[in-house]
């Protein structure tokens, strides 16, 4: 075994910890592969890091190759695209931690490529059948899975992982395909396994059958941190019911995106989310300043760090509404792409309460004019920004060298 070998091994043993993995970037600068080892320190930086935070936010939007490992993909063993492949984005402290398997039925035959090389902590998995899944649960990658991507049917892979020992270090488990009558029932038996109560996250994604009950299956759980719902056909009365239970009270983060519920389900949702939440993304969710206005009251909303408001009708009214309050005074990421803000909701912003404590202000989608634009100008630059993203295709050249001249690197123009 070459000492590569053994430092790619030790991390295997111990992937939860960031010393053999720094120990694997010092051995890489000393075998002059300098560009890989300062992807894996700041790989393992940015896992330290909230994603609002200046070395993040600027990792995601100038130096992208930091986050997906693009230059580094040659570095993962070698998948036949078939059965297994690597996903975009498959990195994360620096090594292969992401892989699609389409065929669990031949999981225990490719699994010694991986083993000691990578240290997996989360897979997509395809459909098997019963017994495939009972040798996939006694598969020494089980143990160091950290999420669960359920492509198809949960229901046979759940039932046999859900008492499974070695499955206790799942945190989140997604649903990629959360239609079904029986998804109530999956989740209301998850619950009441030792996985269920182990498990931090769920995250549900196209599904539009039996929606109320699945959600008084989340009621019957221990609290989660992280929840989310896309493309699931939630409207106000689902939003509603999602409020008036205990779901909703430990979380640190919400993503509900594509689930146009509009003002009502925005004013639901004000009054009971939890006072932990820092991140609420509410893409597409047809909200309006009115909804918006009853949100941003609220005094739980103060310790969101990440506010994520993109392609809703928002217009510059709710501008307004967003600078007047307190509450959100300690935002650090806004994304108001595709907003419909136009000059004056525009022109608005650096006067509101978070402006000073940003980082990321994300405007792209937005028609703005040269008026707008000196808002910007004009403003103050706040002390932590990293990145304020413009369409730089619709600003003139004037424009852009203007900006630039005021802000620095810390303006990104998009196409």
């Amino acid at each position: 075994m070459t000492d590569h070998d053994a430092l790619l091994a030790a991390i295997c043993a111990a992937p939860d910890e960031d010393t053999p993995r720094l120990a694997l970037a010092d051995w890489l600068d000393e075998h002059d592969r300098h560009a890989q080892a300062g992807f894996v320190r700041t790989q393992v930086e940015l896992a330290r890091t909230p994603p609002w935070e200046p070395v993040a936010v600027a990792c995601r939007w100038r130096t992208p190759d930091l986050v997906t490992g693009k230059p580094f993909r040659d570095t993962l063993p070698k998948v036949d695209g078939f059965h297994t492949s690597w996903p975009h984005e498959p990195f994360r402290r620096g090594l292969g931690w992401r892989l699609n398997l389409a065929a669990p039925a031949v999981w225990d035959q490719i699994e010694p490529r991986f083993l000691g090389r990578v240290p997996i902590g989360a897979m997509h998995l395809s459909g098997a059948t019963l017994d495939d899944w009972v040798r996939f649960a006694a598969s020494a990658v089980v143990p160091f899975l950290r999420e669960l991507h359920f492509v198809s049917n949960p229901i046979e892979p759940l039932r046999v992982l859900r008492d499974t020992p070695a499955a206790l270090g799942v945190t989140d488990i997604y649903f990629d395909r959360a239609g079904g009558a029986g998804m109530p029932v999956v989740v209301e038996d998850l619950f009441q396994s030792p996985l269920g109560r182990a498990v931090r996250g769920l995250h549900f994604h196209v599904g539009y059958e039996s929606l109320l009950d699945l959600i008084e299956s989340l009621h019957t759980g221990p609290g989660l941190e992280r929840l989310s719902f896309s493309v699931m056909g939630l409207t106000r009365e689902h939003v509603r019911r999602l409020c008036d239970g205990p779901a909703l009270g430990r979380l640190v983060e919400l993503n509900v995106s594509d689930e146009p519920f509009g003002n009502d389900g925005l004013r639901a949702l004000a009054g009971s989310l939890p006072a932990s939440l820092q991140m609420l993304k509410l893409s597409s969710a047809g909200g309006q300043a009115d909804g918006l206005e009853a949100l941003t009251a609220s005094p739980n909303v103060a310790s969101l760090r990440r506010l994520d408001l993109s392609r809703n009708p928002l217009a510059p009214r709710a501008a307004r509404v967003l600078a007047a309050s307190r509450a959100l005074a300690g935002l650090r990421s806004l994304d108001l792409h595709g907003c419909r803000l136009g000059d004056k909701g525009t022109r608005r912003l650096p006067r509101a309460k978070f402006w000073p404590n940003l980082v990321e202000l994300d405007l792209r989608g937005n028609v703005i004019s040269p008026f707008g634009i000196q808002g910007l100008l004009d403003a103050e630059v706040p002390r932590d920004l990293a990145a304020l993203v413009l369409d730089g295709e619709q600003l003139g050249h004037e424009t852009r060298t203007e900006l630039r001249r005021k802000y620095g690197e810390r303006v990104v123009f998009t196409a």
